[in-house]
């Protein structure tokens, strides 16, 4: 199963939010999770923003080898669950890739539960803020992607 994670510009939101559910499949049973990051501006090869890489390191994760990279039609139609931090993320997923073939949600969706629900808020760009911002978003990720490994959990059974 492939998880895709979007946001805008692949070096603030869904890098953070990618490489703990890396982290967290690889302790929860889920060996066969392919995830996989990427950002609607196309930015090519930038590294994560400093203060993702410092929110990570403080949680022994290491973010300093993440490149963004630009959205493309191949990660959409290799996909299977597809994890965007606002709708806007979702509006475009549907406007350019209306034939993408898996689940789209919104992060904050697994805030809750691991049922996701409707109507969830969007989670803020950090970008541009100080680190303990940074550090707030990470911890908000954390509960969204601990729900949501629950979540595949309960659908691999």
């Amino acid at each position: 199963m492939k998880v895709l994670v979007i946001c805008s510009g692949n070096i603030c939101r869904s890098p953070m939010a990618a490489e703990y559910l890396r982290h967290r499949a690889a302790g929860s049973g889920l060996s066969h999770l392919v995830v996989d990051s990427a950002g609607l501006l196309g930015i090519e090869g930038a590294p994560a923003a400093a203060d993702a890489i410092r929110a990570l390191r403080e949680d022994g994760l290491d973010l300093t080898a993440h490149r963004s990279k630009g959205l493309r039609k191949s990660d959409l139609r290799t996909a299977d669950l597809v994890i965007a931090m606002s709708l806007d993320h979702l509006d475009a997923l549907e406007e350019l890739y209306p034939d993408g073939s898996g689940a789209r949600y919104l992060i904050r969706a697994f805030e809750s539960g691991a049922d996701p629900i409707g109507g969830a808020p969007e989670l803020e760009d950090p970008i541009g803020t100080d680190l303990k911002t940074f550090r707030e978003q990470y911890r908000r990720i954390k509960i969204c992607i601990d729900h949501l490994v629950l979540h595949l959990r309960h659908q691999a059974v």
